[in-house]
């Protein structure tokens, strides 16, 4: 067994809790040999049903979202996850269309603070950090996860209807 099936293993029981320092610390060798063996298994699972991801200096396996129709509908049948409130929706899909985008844009757009919402985004794994504006502060840019695609039932961000139809939809309501 070579050292890319023991960090899967490695990887598969540790959840989303794996640091990439600690795991180049624990096999010995560089942070830069580790991202590169990371990226190497990354590689390999993408056409899987799991896929590797990454989220700032995290590692850890997700579902591949090519499969989040499928998973939808078996998870579906037996105990539907819990749902999002109208507020946590909106934020998310604010960041589905807006993304990157920092809390302070959002807050703009909702005209409310979204502090503990993105909190929670982020604790399901629905967003993660992924990088941080140029600018005083340097605040974190949020998008959203391969579990958002999941969740929502997409294999990619191409899926989501454009404004316009959502619009015409809600129009047409009235």
């Amino acid at each position: 067994m070579g050292m890319k099936d023991e960090l899967e293993s490695i990887l598969f029981l540790g959840g989303d809790e794996n640091k990439v320092k600690d795991l180049a610390k624990f096999f010995s060798i560089s942070l830069e040999d580790m991202l590169k063996l990371i990226e190497e298994l990354k590689e390999d699972r993408k056409d899987t049903g799991i896929c590797i991801e990454m989220d700032a200096d995290l590692v850890y396996l997700v579902t591949n979202p090519k499969n989040g129709e499928i998973i939808h509908q078996y998870f579906e049948q037996e105990v539907k996850p819990r749902k999002l409130s109208a507020a946590a929706m909106e934020t998310l899909s604010i960041i589905a269309y807006k993304q990157p985008i920092t809390k302070r844009e959002i807050e703009k757009i909702r005209g409310v603070g979204v502090d503990h919402i993105v909190q929670t985004l982020e604790e399901r794994n629905l967003v993660r950090v992924c990088g941080y504006r140029d600018s005083i502060g340097r605040p974190k840019l949020y998008e959203v996860s391969n579990k958002f695609l999941g969740y929502m039932g997409i294999s990619s961000l191409e899926e989501l209807p454009e404004y316009r139809q959502i619009q015409e939809e809600l129009d047409g309501r009235e």
